[in-house]
This record gives structure tokens, sequence and C-alpha cells, in this order.
């Protein structure tokens, strides 16, 4: 607890560096996609799959490839508690949402912090905003400084994001891509971040950093 400095650290850094920040309790959608498979009518009893499967309780953290999902996490600073999770966009998990958000509440009861990250507006993603959206609520009406990245913008575009307790900061990359170019380029400005996601604020305890 001697090293936590009860202000969060935003560091973006390039796809490299993210690299390293690969360690730590993994949170990995794709499990949760494959249990589930692609038809969101097999699994509409059940909601989501495997709470072991889309979040976690770890000083230390991380999750590749949110998409469409909804992603972040949860912290309380003075009980030293960190929840991170990574949550599928798909019918079901639209209506167990709410089941969801009981679950992550109960493991972190006072939070004083948040991340949230993700969504997409794409054609056969008709349920990531929703989702998204309830997350988001659900968060702001509990934890009072709380970080928003909302809604990617490019169709090509993904974020990676980590977190380490010992040091209250997230790490993040997001990577995205013009519809005429294959390249693939990193957010390492706050020009470029405000136009890859619709909606970015950053909570007043929050400092955002780019990192080359």
């Amino acid at each position: 607890m001697d090293n936590i400095s009860f202000t969060s650290r935003i560091n973006f850094v390039d796809h490299k560096t993210f690299d390293k920040f690969r360690k730590g309790a993994c949170i990995d959608f794709r499990l949760q996609r494959t249990l589930e498979g692609f038809d969101a009518n097999m699994n509409k009893d059940k909601g989501f799959v495997n709470d072991k499967l889309c979040m976690v309780k770890s000083d230390e953290f991380y999750t590749d490839g949110v998409r469409t999902c909804t992603s972040g996490g949860l912290i309380d600073s003075k009980s030293g508690i960190a929840v991170g999770f990574h949550y599928y966009d798909n019918l079901a998990n639209l209506n167990s949402v709410e089941e969801f958000i009981k679950k992550i509440f109960s493991m972190v009861p006072n939070p004083d912090k948040a991340l949230i990250l993700g969504s997409k507006r794409l054609k056969f993603s008709n349920y990531s905003l929703p989702i998204f959206q309830k997350i988001q609520d659900a968060i702001s009406s509990k934890v009072p400084n709380i970080s928003i990245f909302k809604e990617h913008i490019f169709p090509f575009s993904e974020t990676h994001i980590h977190y380490s307790l010992k040091d209250d900061a997230w790490t993040i990359n997001s990577m995205y891509r013009h519809l005429i170019d294959i390249r693939d380029f990193d957010v390492l400005s706050e020009d470029v971040l405000k136009n890859c996601f619709k909606q970015v604020n950053i909570g007043e305890d929050d400092k955002l950093n780019f990192i080359m």
C-alpha cells in the first residue's frame, strides 16, 4: 500500500512497449466467445458463461483485443482491491448485464476509481453500445472517479489494457487503421485519442500520459 499514489496514471504506449505488459492475470474474451458459440440463442438462458472468464480480482491484470466489447476495472485504493473485466457483447450478455454488474460490485463493494473502455458502432455489433452504456451508468452512479474511453471510431481498431495495483497505473495500447491504408497506427497523442474515441472523459484524479 505504501507504493500506491492514490492518483491513477493512464499511460498510452505503442504496441511494442505494451508487449512487456502482458503479465499478471489474463482476462481472455476469446475463451468466452468459444464457450458461448457464435449464436447468441445458444446461451440465452445462461447469460455470461462464467464470471471467472470475464472478470478477475488481482493486483495485476491485462486483456487484449477490446473492440466491440466493454472492458476496464474498478479499484478500491483504501483496501487495495482491483477487479478487471472484459465483457463480450452478444444478446445473452445484454440480457445478463445486471447480473454481471451485481457480481463485480460484490467483488469490490466500495471502489473509488474506475476505468471503462470499448464498444464500437458496426452493422453486426448491435449489442455493443447498449451493453457499454448500461455498465457505464452503473459504475458512474457508484464510483466518484471514473475515466471513460467510449466507442472506437475507426472500424479497424482495437485496444489492449493493463493495470497494476502496486503502481496504481493503467497502461493502454490503442491501435487503428484508416480505411485506405493497411498500416496500423498507435494512439500516442491527445489529439489522436480524441479522433479515435467518440467520448473521452478523464477522471479529475487521473493523469493522462503518452509514452513514445
